[in-house]
């Protein structure tokens, strides 16, 4: 879902437009969807401009913590001069407390089996693109 100024396309947009952008994505991987997943594309632009942006409902959303609906309201502001620049983003609390980026490489990556072999695993994929894939990786040797 785009940033409520992308969207008017009156005086340009800039970095915040990104800031916006990590709000929404949190809010998929927090509800496994977008906000208003459910409307047709024009319904959702017109929603994004004319209502309260989306957000984590407090009572509702229990399971995710205060600073994580914090950053989440600050990033989906509707005015992008009131949403803050990455820098100051990066001192909330939620980013502070974060976990470490090695723990997080050996929480989700490990046990997971090389791309490749996640690759060949995959139905869907056409195969081609699975033959080009094991190129890559050289695993058809």
């Amino acid at each position: 879902m785009m940033a409520p100024e992308v969207m008017q396309q009156l005086h340009g947009y800039d970095f915040k437009a990104d800031i916006w952008s990590l709000g929404i994505t949190a809010l998929e991987l927090a509800h496994g969807h977008a906000p208003f997943s459910k409307h047709p594309p024009m319904k959702v632009l017109l929603m994004t401009l004319q209502n309260a942006p989306p957000g984590l409902d407090y009572e509702r959303d229990k399971r995710f913590s205060k600073s994580f609906k914090e950053m989440v309201a600050t990033c989906l502001v509707k005015d992008p001069k009131k949403r803050p620049a990455s820098e100051k983003l990066l001192k909330h609390h939620f980013f502070k407390h974060a976990r470490s980026y090695d723990y997080l490489v050996h929480t989700i990556l490990d046990g997971l089996s090389p791309l490749g072999e996640r690759l060949l695993k995959a139905s869907c994929l056409p195969f081609l693109f699975i033959y080009f894939i094991c190129y890559l990786f050289k695993m058809g040797d």
